[in-house]
């Protein structure tokens, strides 16, 4: 027995060896095999990444735009589905189901129902359908181009057309809701929001009130009636990611531009290793376009701006044919840039003269008055009104003032017009630091005072500007409908603005009406006359939407008095007669006047930017629409092409001839329409390329 467990004893011990020395093979068998693998297979090479090198100039390497894209820089299409009231008996036709249904689904979000009585005056008790078939109301396509980095509340134009209305003139538009992208997926939840819009709409002012003729009544605008509920901002992309980079990007953006009053936070934000996003600022937001060039000509290494400020002078000097991209590049660099900018303020070339005139009024060089002046007082064509424009933008100078005041009795109307907006703008300025001065004098005065937002001041200065200043001209707003401006230099002119702030400006030291005279307009409705010189101007107006009719032995001869006789509406505390017209229908019975020779003075009015913009920003599609019957015919609806009509009522003889909204005020020489040019089509006599050409058109004095 004791032998047997000896022998027991000595296999386990021999045992538990061989297995310590198993697992040791074990493990060398295991890190010898991977070197074997390495041996047979090498491992293969790191892969480098790609590095973007854009073909850009040597002048220009360094700059953000030769590193990275811009994204959100063009305008952005937003679109809705939205509701008039108001109207003339000339709404509530049928419309494709799609658009009433997304209508009455909106209707009873905001609480529309038969069991409400707590609505106003024609809504309380009635459903969505009721009020979508009323003759009083009609759905229409509501659209707009929002600017690129629009903020919150800033204002925009919009652009209205008629789904089952054979004329919106006197509506109203309810607010509707405005999302990126065309009118196609009806208030789909999936689209963003951009904004809100709601006002009233302003109908071709030439078109005649109350009547079905060859004018398009179907599209209308309402003139800032649109706010921006979604801030947007500006994309810098670079094209090889770098958190470096990328900090130095928006480093030098906000050392450039830096935040200011009324910017929330700072302009330039770095998100990660490829976007940096870019606000517009405050003091920018007339100037978008250029500050955004700004951005891409900007140089990233901020450390030596003076070396890029020779670099960019020298080529503006042996490259004019990059002058444009010079300019911006010269600007973006700053206070730093002014010595190298005023070397070329007399360039014998023009292009380098110019590029240079540019970017030192922009940085409100006072160098750049003399040759400017010179420029706006003795240049050619388009270069005088270049020139009146960068003068404008300087501060200080009272030879400015005088120069621009000079140039408001130029014989030729895009200087007189330049110089105008050029002095009511810098009335505008004084007018805001003056209110500004005297909000700060309060608050001090008192304990408890409200503070006042930058938008607030702003637009309390563009109300009311007056007059007797050195910049000799002055702005009233008249029955809280449009605004009054007069400049007292010059030949009579009546200028009318159609987009953004409605204004009617007159030029001259008192235009007035004439005598003898007979002015017969809107089908007789409306009708004018005198018999001989001297004699009062005797009136009679009948009014369609209120059934009543007036007759005046007398109205006021001076033009400023007669368009607050047009506007002002008598009431019990203010009985004094008047018409009570609307902005359209004040503008176009001045054009009546001034076409049947009432007066001497000349007529002029921008054309149509909005729609323009609507053009490049939309692409024409078409969608079919279900029968409204069976049997029916297809219902064709444009969704996006602002100029078209939305339903085709060909069968309903509704077909009108379609045009822009804004039409040549030049008369014309025959019976025939005068025709409508297109987006971007020059008018006879004037350069292609000229501020004046793209923004106005102009009527002679009188009709031959």
């Amino acid at each position: 027995m004791t032998d047997r467990n000896d022998w027991w004893c000595r296999l386990r011990r021999a045992g538990r060896g061989w297995g310590r020395l198993g697992l040791v093979c074990l493990c060398v068998g295991v890190m010898v095999m991977p070197a074997c693998q390495n041996r047979r297979r090498p491992p293969p090479a790191p892969r480098q990444a790609q590095i973007v090198v854009r073909d850009v100039p040597s002048a220009l390497r360094g700059t953000i735009g030769a590193e990275a894209s811009l994204q959100g820089v063009q305008p952005t299409l937003v679109s809705g589905v939205g509701f008039v009231v108001g109207l003339n008996g000339t709404g509530g036709l049928t419309m494709p189901e799609q658009f009433a249904a997304h209508l009455e689904r909106e209707m009873g979000l905001l609480g529309i129902s038969t069991s409400n009585q707590a609505g106003g005056r024609g809504i309380a008790g009635r459903s969505p359908r009721q009020l979508l078939r009323d003759p009083n109301t009609a759905a229409v396509i509501v659209q707009a181009a929002i600017p690129p980095g629009a903020n919150s509340g800033d204002t925009f134009d919009v652009y209205v057309r008629a789904i089952n209305a054979t004329s919106l003139e006197g509506g109203r538009l309810w607010t509707t809701t405005l999302r990126a992208g065309p009118p196609t997926a009806f208030g789909d939840p999936q689209a963003i929001e951009m904004g809100k819009a709601n006002g009233p709409i302003f109908l071709n002012p030439f078109a005649e009130p109350g009547k079905v003729d060859g004018v398009q009544r179907t599209i209308g605008r309402v003139l800032d009636g649109g706010t921006i509920t979604t801030s947007t901002v500006i994309n810098v992309i670079l094209d090889n990611p770098s958190h470096m980079r990328a900090r130095q990007i928006a480093s030098a953006v906000n050392s450039s531009f830096p935040r200011g009053p009324g910017d929330p936070e700072q302009i330039a934000r770095g998100r990660d290793e490829q976007l940096v996003q870019v606000r517009i600022p405050f003091r920018y937001r007339e100037r978008r376009e250029e500050f955004i060039e700004l951005i891409r000509h900007l140089p990233i290494d901020q450390s030596f701006p003076e070396v890029y400020a020779r670099r960019f002078a020298q080529t503006l000097v042996n490259e004019p044919y990059m002058s444009g991209n010079m300019s911006y590049s010269l600007e973006a660099l700053g206070e730093r840039s002014k010595p190298f900018l005023a070397e070329l303020y007399d360039a014998p070339e023009l292009a380098p003269r110019l590029a240079a005139l540019r970017a030192g009024a922009a940085l409100n060089d006072p160098r750049a008055v003399r040759p400017l002046r010179e420029l706006a007082k003795n240049g050619q064509g388009a270069f005088r009104t270049d020139a009146i424009a960068l003068l404008s933008r300087i501060d200080g100078a009272p030879i400015i003032e005088e120069t621009l005041r000079e140039a408001l009795s130029d014989p030729e109307l895009s200087v007189r017009v330049e110089a105008y907006e050029g002095l009511m703008h810098r009335a505008v300025e004084v007018q805001k630091r003056r209110l500004a001065l005297a909000h700060l004098q309060g608050r001090s005065s008192r304990e408890v005072s409200p503070m006042i937002t930058l938008s607030q001041l702003d637009t309390l200065s563009r109300a009311f500007v007056p007059g007797g200043g050195m910049h000799g001209v002055s702005r009233e707003l008249i029955e809280g409908k449009f605004f009054l401006d007069r400049v007292p230099f010059g030949s009579p002119l009546i200028y009318i603005s159609q987009q953004g702030e409605p204004r009617i400006v007159l030029f001259g030291e008192n235009p007035e009406l004439t005598s003898p005279m007979i002015v017969s307009a809107w089908s007789d409705r409306l009708l004018m006359a005198s018999d001989a010189p001297g004699d009062p101007i005797r009136l009679y107006y009948r009014d369609v939407s209120d059934r009543r009719s007036m007759t005046l032995e007398s109205v006021p001869k001076d033009i400023e008095g007669f368009i607050r006789f047009l506007a002002r509406r008598p009431t019990a505390n203010d009985p004094r007669p008047g018409l009570g017209l609307s902005y359209a229908e004040i503008v176009g019975l001045l054009y009546e006047i001034q076409v049947g020779r009432g007066t001497v003075a000349a007529f002029a009015t921008e054309n149509d930017r909005l729609l323009a913009e609507l053009m490049r920003s939309v692409e024409t599609q078409e969608i079919e629409m279900r029968p409204e019957a069976p049997g029916g015919d297809i219902t064709l609806v444009s969704a996006s092409d602002p100029r078209r009509e939305v339903v085709d009522r060909d069968r309903s003889g509704l077909i009108r001839e379609r045009r822009s909204l804004l039409v040549p005020i030049n008369p014309p020489a025959t019976d025939t329409p005068p025709s409508q040019n297109g987006p971007g089509t020059n008018q006879p006599g004037r350069p292609s390329g000229s501020r004046s050409d793209a923004g106005r058109s102009e009527a002679p004095m009188r009709r031959e």
